[in-house]
């Protein structure tokens, strides 16, 4: 996976509005922008490890935990990082989304605006959210 400084890369849900509008709005920082839709585009083990040492988290923290096959399937489970991994794999409508990477820089957006701050013209912080 490539992480270039002149392209956005953003793991996203296009049908989840908050994803949506992330997107829309990563395009402020680059004109080259590469989506990658977690549902049609399936996100590899090597991929996932390469975003979670970018973001410096563990497994656990890209699982989206409202999501339906979590609650039904995974809710109060504990896993280790290699299962929590597999899992996501074999379900992506469980990871956590927008997850962007601008550079050297990356985050899981919480608001769609938030993505601004990848930008270091915009005041650059913590991105660990």
């Amino acid at each position: 996976m490539e992480f270039s400084k002149r392209q956005v890369l953003i793991f996203y849900k296009p049908e989840h509005k908050k994803d949506k509008n992330t997107y829309d709005l990563a395009i402020q920082l680059s004109e080259h922008i590469r989506g990658v839709d977690v549902l049609k585009d399936k996100v590899t083990e090597t991929q996932l490890i390469e975003i979670l040492n970018k973001l410096k988290r563990s497994p656990v923290d890209i699982v989206d935990k409202s999501s339906d096959t979590y609650m039904e399937k995974y809710e109060g489970v504990d896993l280790t990082d290699d299962d929590w991994l597999k899992a996501l794999i074999a379900n992506p409508e469980m990871l956590l989304t927008p997850i962007v990477f601008y550079g050297d820089r990356g985050m899981i957006v919480d608001t769609p605006s938030r993505v601004l701050d990848l930008d270091p013209t915009h005041g650059f912080n913590d991105l660990k959210t």
